[in-house]
């Protein structure tokens, strides 16, 4: 812990220090060599549209191409395909000289191949406003230029049940465990691949759970949807079915790739759409320059640059920051919100496990949205300003709210709303934790014990939504999305659990996290977080909801237990729960929850030693995946544990991948989103934490470190600074006009 001195900056200040942009590039990637596979891929995409980009040995170059909205028949998130490009002649030898380099600044990939004689520039990006991807080529020698689709979903088949998703898994039900082929269309000049739903597990889903919804409550989100993409280049035609190829040897093309997901009612209406997009798609020089003024502006609006005395670590802490920021960038500004295991950047799944040698489309654990694994990758977009990707996330959940309420009523038989830890996409229980025997026959309401009684999601939802209103002051977003979501959440809460007799809510029967099912009581996460979250919505402003609502919620706050505590090892530390049985049947440590997600205990609580002695006294020690040890130990102001255990982050690429942040297994999958969205917030926390109006800098960062950075604050305000050799060389600052106080730790 750490002496802090007060700072307070009241007038609007200029940006002294230098924009990220200039010198983002200092941590690109480049190889000098062309890759094997797709395990040698780079990541591309812009929030919406992804790909994999590599080159082989043969100068064929590559892609696997992808959406965050492609969602099939059974809820499988597909790829929309792969595609190769041949060159020819291209051929590499030894005098041939590579690079391939991945450029952040303007977020595009660029390929230089020269044998002596002739040299091949390519580019490859993503539009960063049309789904549009464009592969540019320019050659001092005439090339062939050949297009081809590599379709790997060909016919009808039943997937074998290792090959399955996680909510298939033991389905007795075949015709949800299908895949269907991908169909082939286009005209002369156009090469067109897409799959189709003509089918959907979306009403069989309601009916084996027994839920009834209105139509107009929410639509079926698979029946019609078609994914796919469209090839075209000016001078080339369909020389096959499956082949666009350049009409004559050509020394500059651009390939123009059109990605698109709808739901239409017919396969031609999707074609038709398509048309439209290539038609108001700009050329290559502009979706360039768009793309780079984007990307600009993105790396200027926060930062984070370390420097350590060898050199060498503070690259490397910086680099991989960085390029989690890109993975993160790249994904998510689309339909739906990110998904941790993998992204939409999953390979062929033999490359992260060799005994898994299925398609692209395999990712461990499924589709679905695991509440406790996706709000990880939401967590870090606070500090960093990006807040147009957390609202992908708020829209995803207040959409399928009715469906929430409907788990509630339906399931539970209580009022509010229920957000299942392991939700479908249209916020349904994964079929295969509420169990296979359909509802009306069955001994649970939730087979899965480790999920049956697990609550706590909704809360941290909220909460999360809260503190985005917190950070960007946007009343209507309070309004519109934050008050109703949070009045059905706890209205559950105050409906479904028993008082005791001293009028005390009772939180039983429940789970504390997936760790302890057995006689739970008052577990701490859902206590801290009703704490927390009736706590903040008690502060809104009046008007933002109903006199009636906040009497229910001062009513129901009156009522709460207090956060449970324990002695362990004769020290007195916060408790996974009031009571519960000693097994354990997960690595969680549920009592620090009072420390991160939900902030009750930190550096400027009074009850902060409890929250250090609890770290010190945790039964589980981690630092890789989903584990929150990182940033529960720098809002303690831990500076050596929260130091070493980011140390050990940016060390945990998978060997068997060469792009550097593509973390993981761990526990779900490569690249793991949870592990590379733990180590931002880690850093974040290390560098900056705020509460209320005071904002404290270096709370947790290590004196012999140095550090430049620009932060986000609650109130849309900033801070920036530069901290180097023992004390601030750029004195930090508000970039706007505030009340906020600073408080500089060191």
């Amino acid at each position: 812990m750490k002496k802090c001195v007060w700072f307070i900056m009241m007038a609007l200040c200029p940006m002294l220090l230098p924009a990220q942009s200039e010198t983002v590039n200092d941590y690109a990637v480049s190889w000098d060599s062309p890759s094997e596979n797709s395990s040698g891929s780079m990541p591309i995409g812009n929030g919406e549209v992804g790909a994999n980009v590599w080159m082989e040995k043969n100068g064929n170059l590559v892609f696997l191409l992808s959406r965050t909205d492609a969602w099939a028949e059974n809820s499988s998130l597909y790829k929309l395909g792969k595609v190769r490009v041949s060159l020819f002649p291209l051929v590499f030898n030894e005098q041939t000289r590579f690079t391939q380099r991945l450029n952040l600044k303007e977020g595009v990939i660029d390929f230089e191949i020269y044998d002596g004689k002739d040299r091949v520039k390519l580019s490859f990006l993503v539009d960063s406003e049309h789904p549009v991807a464009y592969l540019s080529g320019s050659s001092t020698r005439p090339l062939q230029v050949m297009v081809t689709p590599e379709i790997w979903r060909t016919q009808v088949r039943v997937l074998p049940e290792a090959e399955r998703h996680f909510s298939l898994q033991k389905c007795p039900f075949q015709e949800w465990c299908m895949e269907y082929p991908d169909q082939v269309a286009g005209d002369n000049r156009h090469l067109t691949v897409y799959h189709r739903n003509e089918r959907s597990i979306y009403p069989f889903t309601l009916k084996h759970q027994g839920i009834q919804l209105p139509d107009s409550a929410m639509s079926d989100p698979f029946l019609g949807r078609t994914m796919g993409f469209s090839l075209a280049a000016s001078g080339f035609v369909r020389a096959t079915p499956t082949m666009l190829v350049s009409e004559n040897p050509v020394t500059d093309f651009s390939l123009q790739v059109v990605a698109h997901v709808a739901q239409t009612p017919t396969a031609a209406e999707w074609e038709r759409q398509v048309a439209q997009i290539h038609e108001r798609a700009v050329g290559f020089a502009e979706a360039r320059k768009r793309t780079a003024a984007w990307w600009e502006n993105y790396w200027d609006r926060s930062y984070i640059v370390v420097n350590t005395p060898d050199g060498d670590t503070g690259r490397r802490i910086t680099r991989s920051y960085v390029l989690q920021k890109w993975m993160t960038a790249c994904a998510g500004r689309g339909n739906y919100p990110i998904k941790f295991n993998g992204s939409i950047f999953t390979v062929d799944p033999v490359y992260t496990n060799g005994s898994l040698p299925y398609s692209p489309d395999y990712r461990l654990w499924g589709p679905d949205y695991w509440w406790q694994n996706t709000r990880l990758i939401y967590h870090a977009m606070l500090k960093s300003g990006d807040f147009d990707m957390m609202r992908v996330l708020f829209r995803h959940y207040l959409h399928v709210l009715p469906m929430l309420k409907a788990n509630a009523r339906t399931l539970w038989k209580a009022e509010g709303a229920v957000n299942p830890e392991t939700a479908t996409i249209f916020g349904a229980t994964v079929n295969h934790d509420y169990g296979w025997e359909p509802h009306g026959s069955r001994k649970e309401v939730i087979d899965n014990p480790y999920v049956r009684y697990y609550w706590s999601s909704g809360l941290e939802i909220v909460a999360l939504m809260y503190d985005f209103y917190h950070y960007t002051g946007d009343e209507d977003f309070a309004r519109t999305t934050l008050v109703p979501f949070a009045q059905e959440i706890i209205r559950f809460y105050d409906d479904f659990f028993p008082r005791d007799a001293q009028g005390r809510l009772r939180i039983t029967p429940t789970h504390s996290l997936e760790t302890y099912w057995e006689n739970v009581v008052n577990d701490l996460p859902n206590v801290a977080g009703l704490h927390y979250v009736l706590d903040c919505l008690l502060s809104l402003p009046a008007g933002y909801a109903a006199e009636e609502q906040r009497a229910a919620w001062l009513s129901l706050q009156r009522a709460l237990p207090p956060l449970p505590q324990e002695n362990r090892n004769g020290v007195k530390v916060y408790a996974p729960a009031e009571t519960y049985g000693k097994e354990r049947t997960n690595s969680e440590n549920p009592e620090l929850y009072a420390v991160f997600p939900f902030p009750l205990c930190h550096i400027a609580s009074p009850d902060l030693q409890m929250g250090v002695d609890t770290y010190r006294q945790r039964l589980v020690k981690a630092t890789s995946g989903w584990t929150q040890d990182g940033q529960q130990a720098a809002r303690l102001g831990l500076t050596e544990e929260a130091r070493q255990n980011l140390l050990a982050k940016i060390g945990n690429s998978h060997r068997g991948h060469r792009f550097p942040v593509i973390w993981g297994p761990n526990y779900d999958w490569t690249p793991d989103q949870d592990h590379g969205s733990n180590l931002l917030l880690t850093l974040q926390e290390m560098v900056m934490q705020a509460y209320g109006k005071k904002v404290y800098l270096l709370p947790a960062f290590p004196k012999d470190w140095d550090v430049t950075f620009r932060l986000w604050t609650p109130g849309k305000n900033c801070v920036t600074g530069s901290y180097a050799k023992g004390k601030w060389v750029e004195k930090p600052r508000l970039e706007h006009s505030s009340d906020m106080k600073i408080k500089r730790c060191q």
